[in-house]
């Protein structure tokens, strides 16, 4: 292989699956700090919980772009940007792209044992809505504060 190319066993962002993607944006935001929950009952691939799924509701949706390079379908974008509001969410836009290493590598067995977090970036992209956590600046409202009403002893 070129020196340019990366070993055969590194998998190019362009031949990652869409489940493989999702793989890695759910690590991406537990890394953070979140609690990750499919999003498949919100029209996406997963949804960010500040605390416990019993105690707040969850304030990000998270789409998961498909394209290697990034690309979106406006209409998928378009609809999911306009459910956003009536779920109380706001929408998140994750792209994964493979980071580029460098070109000349002696120890290929250490780059073979890379995680997959450690070769690619997830990028982020928020799209706020009118009920966006951090949309009016006059109500102050931070993320986990949706909270849900718990029951009466």
């Amino acid at each position: 292989s070129s020196p340019s190319s990366p070993p055969p066993s590194l998998t190019p962002s362009s031949s990652l699956t869409h489940e493989e993607r999702i793989a890695i944006v759910r690590n991406h935001f537990t890394q953070k700090g979140y609690r990750v929950h499919s999003g498949l009952q919100f029209g996406c691939e997963l949804v960010l919980y500040a605390d416990s799924p019993g105690k707040v509701h969850s304030d990000f949706c998270v789409h998961v772009v498909e394209d290697s390079g990034g690309r979106l379908d406006w209409r998928m974008l378009q609809t999911l940007a306009r459910s956003m509001p009536d779920l109380h969410k706001t929408l998140i836009v994750a792209n994964v792209r493979e980071l580029e290493l460098a070109s000349s590598h002696d120890d290929t067995d250490g780059l073979q044992q890379l995680l997959l977090e450690e070769r690619y970036a997830v990028d982020e992209l928020a799209i706020a809505t009118e009920h966006a956590p951090f949309r009016h600046k006059n109500i102050s409202k931070g993320v986990g504060t949706q909270m849900k009403p718990q029951p009466r002893k």
